[in-house]
């Protein structure tokens, strides 16, 4: 009992010590100002500078402040921690020398003599952009290009002329990837003067690029017309996509669900879709080398029925609840031809060795050699806004981008170029990586080839 009370009463004295009035270890305000820095150092960099320095010795340094101005004349400060001895300056649009000035700052918000510091940034990054930009016309408007190799954070504006020949905003891209394009779109197929103009994040402007194009004739590339289907599955009637390597299994069990209905005008539904199902779906499971068990990458092929140039496509794929559950290819490749290669010319003709030119499939010793007889249009890559990979998680921008469905661009180097075969190799899906697609509805924009 004598052992339980020296126990308890140990207990409550710990308990009472930890609720004591806590210890202020907070360093006590002073009003003596901290040493200045010395030895500083600076690197003149593309649009700024980096300032290196020796920081004074002083107990309670919180670190260095720069006061600088850029070309608003606005005074701006940047700080850097007393665990640094480095400070980077950025968004200068000259190559004018500055001045700056640099005050250490302690704890108690002493400040140190300044100590003025000169930098001469080197050519701005937005200037080395403008010089870089390539234009030219492409389906429906204009297509810019341009190198951005320190990822600067960009809004790349087009301006078109109005009645009064006053330039006007048409739309803004933005964009921060290291080789940057866009194509604007929605112009008319007349000789037009447009300007082009960079802006980055801290308000600099690039000077203005102008130039003279014609934006290319844009039309849709329709599935079907009043005389009927015009697009058809190459390869499927005859079974010949067994020998390629093609999607060889059935489209989904009803007549809502098959290659039809990529283009029948229902873009966003949950019932109607091509819905081609893996083979052990179906309980037909065939193992390897056999290609219709279905693996990643998947082919097909479309054989678009008239030539035509293409400008880009869009995807829709199945409406089902939640948004972005139904399978849908989330990077794959599109290549174009209009002489695909028969099978009795690859090798003996047989189905192994036509494999092997029409797939990369290891297991059956694939060599994607047809690709060195095809065109590359597009590599694709579907991306939502927020990033997003789970339904669950998706944002109200992800929603609306996804209803919209999924548009994609033709690689502009062939926008005069004709095809009537296009192949599509679908390389990841959204659908735990399974190779299973359900696609509502497919649209492609472009030109028809003229006899």
């Amino acid at each position: 009992m004598r052992q339980f009370q020296l126990f308890f009463a140990i207990t409550i004295a710990g308990f009472l010590y930890g609720c004591s009035e806590p210890e202020n270890w907070n360093d006590i305000p002073d009003g003596v100002p901290p040493g200045m820095v010395r030895d500083v150092k600076v690197v003149n960099l593309n649009g700024g500078a980096q300032i290196t320095y020796e920081l004074p010795i002083d107990n309670d340094l919180l670190g260095v402040k720069a006061m600088y101005s850029l070309a608003d004349g606005e005074e701006k400060k940047a700080f850097s921690s007393a665990h640094r001895d480095t400070i980077l300056l950025q968004g200068y649009n000259s190559t004018d020398e500055y001045i700056i000035h640099l005050v250490a700052v302690d704890k108690s918000w002493n400040e140190s003599e300044p100590v003025e510091v000169r930098i001469k940034p080197l050519t701005p990054p937005i200037a080395l952009i403008r010089k870089s930009i390539r234009t030219s016309s492409t389906f429906g408007g204009v297509y810019a290009q341009w190198d951005n190799p320190l990822n600067q954070e960009l809004a790349v504006s087009l301006y078109t002329l109005d009645s009064l020949g006053e330039y006007q905003l048409y739309d803004t891209y933005y964009t921060e990837q290291a080789a940057g394009q866009v194509s604007f779109r929605g112009l008319e197929n007349t000789r037009q003067q447009f300007r082009i103009e960079f802006r980055d994040k801290w308000n600099n402007y690039s000077k203005p690029y102008d130039t003279v194009l014609t934006p290319l004739f844009e039309e849709e590339i329709v599935g079907r017309d009043q005389n009927g289907y015009i697009w058809s599955r190459w390869g499927w009637d005859n079974k010949t996509t067994a020998y390629r390597g093609d999607i060889n299994v059935p489209d989904g069990l009803t007549g809502n669900q098959t290659f039809a209905t990529l283009h029948d005008g229902n873009l966003f539904n949950n019932n109607r879709y091509w819905n081609p199902f893996p083979a052990n779906r179906l309980g037909q499971y065939i193992d390897w080398p056999d290609p219709e068990h279905m693996v990643l990458p998947m082919y097909f092929i479309i054989d678009m029925g008239k030539q035509a140039a293409y400008s880009r496509l869009r995807i829709w794929m199945r409406n089902r609840a939640p948004l972005f559950s139904g399978p849908i290819m989330t990077r794959f490749e599109i290549w174009g031809t209009n002489s695909p290669k028969p099978l009795d010319e690859i090798g003996d003709g047989s189905k192994e060795a036509n494999l092997r030119y029409w797939t990369g499939w290891p297991e059956v010793g694939g060599t994607n050699e047809w690709q060195n007889d095809w065109v590359k249009l597009t590599a694709a890559e579907l991306k939502l806004p927020s990033g997003q990979t789970d339904p669950n998680l998706l944002t109200n921008e992800d929603l609306e981008f996804i209803r919209a469905g999924f548009e994609f661009e033709i690689d502009p180097q062939y926008a005069e170029s004709d095809f009537r075969y296009l192949r599509f190799v679908i390389k990841e899906t959204n659908y735990n990586n399974e190779p299973f697609i359900q696609v509502c509805e497919l649209k492609f924009w472009g030109a028809y080839a003229t006899d």
